[in-house]
């Protein structure tokens, strides 16, 4: 009987360990990816730096630049058309508390062929999901000040992408291929974001880096914070089990 008893401790002893040990060792690797995490971020942030030294662009030096670039955080002075039919309402944007959309809209720079799409700012959501805010764009030569986004473009979204708009003008998810070939229209490979103060448009918001490399970092130590209390309470919870037993 109390060779059984000690098999059935043992054998509790040995559970108690892997599972202690898988806890930490995930703790541990969550640790590591949320530095890791934070020096992307923070390379991220040398490199648009870096860009923006160039200071506001024109559409022709973009344009220039080598494909191979990756053009995120570039500065940009843009002078065009909007193509007033071709815009969008992407869906559950929260600013300041509040839902509402980012509207997208088919922007012409002068003597291009291919369009630009461009989220021009965040607009409030009416009461009714049946009801889209009314969008009026602006007709004739217009001039913008944006940032360039390229990949990484869709972003997180818990609707499925591939159902159809339940509402025109109404969608979950950034996809330049499938915008182009809604509106027939050439679209360059990138987006660019509005900069400036909030109007009838829209309020940019943009924010090329959300969240910052110290934050990362911070999350790191909070997994390395909980994997070492699960060490220091798995220890301390042996060491009365021991004393128990003896």
């Amino acid at each position: 009987m109390q060779l059984i008893r000690w098999r059935e401790q043992k054998l509790s002893s040995i559970l108690t360990i892997c599972m202690v040990l898988l806890v930490v060792l995930v703790c541990v690797r969550l640790g590591f990816w949320q530095l890791e995490r934070g020096e992307q971020k923070q390379q991220q942030l040398v490199a648009i730096a870096q860009l923006q030294t160039h200071g506001v662009m024109s559409w022709q030096q973009v344009e220039a630049l080598p494909s191979s670039w990756n053009k995120t955080g570039l500065l940009v002075q843009l002078t065009g058309q909007f193509l007033p039919k071709h815009y969008w309402l992407l869906d559950n944007k929260i600013y300041n508390g509040q839902v509402g959309y980012d509207l997208l809209a088919l922007f012409k720079p002068q003597q291009h062929s291919a369009a630009l799409l461009v989220n021009l700012g965040w607009l409030k959501a009416p009461m009714s999901r049946n009801t889209l805010p009314q969008v009026t764009l602006p007709s004739g030569p217009y001039t913008l000040q944006a940032q360039i986004k390229e990949n990484n473009l869709s972003g997180f979204s818990l609707a499925d992408s591939t159902r159809q708009v339940d509402l025109a003008k109404r969608i979950q998810t950034i996809d330049l291929k499938q915008l182009s070939a809604q509106s027939q229209q050439p679209l360059q490979g990138f987006m660019a974001y509005r900069q400036g103060t909030g109007d009838e448009l829209g309020v940019p918001h943009y924010q090329a880096v959300v969240m910052s490399p110290q934050k990362h970092n911070a999350y790191a130590l909070q997994w390395f914070l909980i994997a070492l209390a699960c060490i220091v309470v798995a220890v301390f919870a042996s060491k009365k089990r021991t004393q128990d037993e003896s």
